[in-house]
């Protein structure tokens, strides 16, 4: 055995839709009747070293084989690090115990660092206190396939339904998904496999891995008392945004694939999670995947005219994501108007919802694991892909262009603030996104070079037109129902006389921003 880049993805299957999984793996020649058996127990310390370095340690039965693995993040979501080593069964009665020292040279360094193990003095890293936290008992079933033959992006990959159940103390989490790993040939071919399968059995793409889920279990075995665990469920967990990793002195290319890497890293780590979750909960997870995605509309606009500009399909399928989810954020954006209303002394009436459009599922939830965000993904993994395969790489150098884009953006925008005074509706709109579009920018790619003061006076103009547009928006609303809710008019009227000090605000706030040097 030994140590590999694992290309891979992983998709979670619907209940209803197991048994035609699995009759189309047996059509392709899995063996339905004999699946391997794969037990695994996971191992970290109490402090969780080796999640916080993104790595997981299991020894796992195979059979009749023993098997310790070491798992580490690649580059993005399709790549895993892996180490493969055998590895002994436990003598009669003995713990499980894993052995660092059967891992290769780069595995070890890995250990090394996250672990702070010392191989000359503890060869089996006995002293690095690592601890079972979590097992897997699964049923593997597994076929080939060959994809695109005859292309550029042909391949062989591997098909590998999972079922079974992680477990951690009494608690257990069931797992039902496939895996397609690349074999042989061109890593295209694992992201067509996957347009397949998402088509024709509504898989959703899934990032999150089985010690991911496990350690998340294990925590919430190690807090729920006893007799609450019946079914007790982890609290969401909210991805927030990380910078771009773009090297010194990057080239443009460079950096668009360091801006992708961070965008998809983003967005699908949080429609993973809210995949995961009943309908109709995990709001905050729904509100940053919408954050992640709308990070990528703004950085498809900053590459717009470059010879990196996205493809059609990427760009209407986030601007179609971003407006469905746009439909229940905006509720809940509005759901303080009510209770100042009354305060003022006026009816609690609430505000009125938007029609609902006709390609809305029934929860943000159900949005997460349907096919357009899959495709979504699936459609930036193959621009990462393709870009591996075009050796053309410009050598534009990346910083001094986006700081010349940088400056005209600001610039244009403090004239556009001191020639529309008045502020407008429309003036309003237009300028809220040219600033959120900004900041995303500089969180993405310059956010070390910004001082604090500016990004306040940023963050402060876009929650002003922020609350400016609300107030608009559920003015609109209480207006249209009126003729049907007299109330509904009062709640008018009532926002209408807040809209000049409303407005004022705004114009404060972006005078405010506007005052401010441009840092770079």
């Amino acid at each position: 055995m030994r140590a590999m880049h694992e290309i891979e993805l992983k998709f979670q299957i619907p209940a209803e839709r197991l048994a035609a999984v699995r009759t189309e793996l047996g059509r392709l020649g899995a063996d339905l009747a004999a699946p391997l058996t794969l037990q695994a127990a996971y191992f970290d310390t109490a402090d969780r070293k080796l999640a916080q370095a993104r790595s997981a340690l299991r020894v796992r039965r195979e059979g009749d084989e023993w098997v310790q693995t070491l798992k580490a993040a690649g580059s993005h979501t399709m790549v895993r690090v892996e180490d493969n080593q055998p590895a002994l069964p436990p003598s009669n009665g003995q713990a499980l115990r894993p052995d660092l020292g059967r891992h290769s040279a780069t595995a070890r360094q890995a250990l090394i660092q996250s672990l702070d193990w010392r191989p000359d003095t503890d060869p089996t890293g006995e002293r690095c206190a690592l601890v079972e936290l979590y097992r897997t008992d699964m049923r593997r079933t597994r076929a080939r396939l060959k994809v695109a033959e005859g292309t550029p992006h042909a391949g062989v990959v591997e098909l590998a339904l999972d079922e079974g159940a992680i477990l951690a103390g009494a608690l257990q989490e069931p797992v039902r998904e496939l895996e397609i790993e690349l074999l042989s040939g061109h890593p295209q071919a694992v992201i067509l496999a996957g347009h397949d399968w998402v088509h024709r059995f509504g898989l959703w793409l899934d990032t999150q891995t089985k010690a991911h889920r496990g350690d998340r279990l294990a925590r919430l075995a190690a807090t729920v008392p006893t007799g609450e665990r019946e079914g007790a469920r982890a609290t969401p967990q909210v991805t927030l945004p990380q910078p771009a990793k773009v090297p010194a002195g990057a080239s443009l290319d460079q950096a668009w694939r360091a801006g992708l890497e961070a965008c998809l890293a983003h967005l699908s780590a949080n429609m993973s999670e809210l995949a995961t979750l009943p309908s109709g909960e995990g709001s905050d997870v729904a509100y940053e995947w919408r954050r992640g995605l709308r990070r990528l509309k703004a950085f498809a606009r900053l590459m717009a005219h470059t010879p990196q500009a996205w493809p059609v399909e990427v760009v209407s399928r986030t601007n179609a994501l971003v407006r469905q989810l746009g439909h229940w954020r905006d509720d809940e954006a509005l759901s303080w108007i009510p209770s100042q209303l009354q305060e003022s002394g006026g009816p609690s009436v609430p505000v009125p919802s938007a029609p609902r459009p006709l390609d809305l599922p029934a929860s943000a939830a159900d949005l997460a694991r349907g096919p357009q965000a899959t495709e979504l993904c699936l459609c930036l993994l193959t621009a990462l892909v393709r870009s591996d395969d075009d050796h053309g790489e410009s050598r534009l150098p990346f910083e001094p262009w986006l700081h010349t884009h940088l400056h005209r953006q600001h610039r244009v925008m403090r004239r556009h603030i001191r020639e529309h005074q008045r502020l407008s509706d429309e003036d309003a709109h237009r300028l809220r996104r040219r600033l959120r579009n900004l900041r995303d920018i500089v969180h993405l790619f310059a956010s070390a070079h910004v001082p604090h003061a500016f990004e306040k006076a940023l963050d402060h103009a876009i929650s002003a037109l922020g609350r400016l547009h609300d107030e608009t928006v559920a003015e609109g609303r209480y207006q249209a129902a009126s003729s049907l809710d007299p109330r509904a008019l009062f709640a008018a009227g009532w926002l209408l006389g807040r809209r000049l000090h409303t407005r004022a605000q705004a114009r404060r706030a972006l005078r405010q921003w506007a005052r401010c040097s441009a840092p770079w």
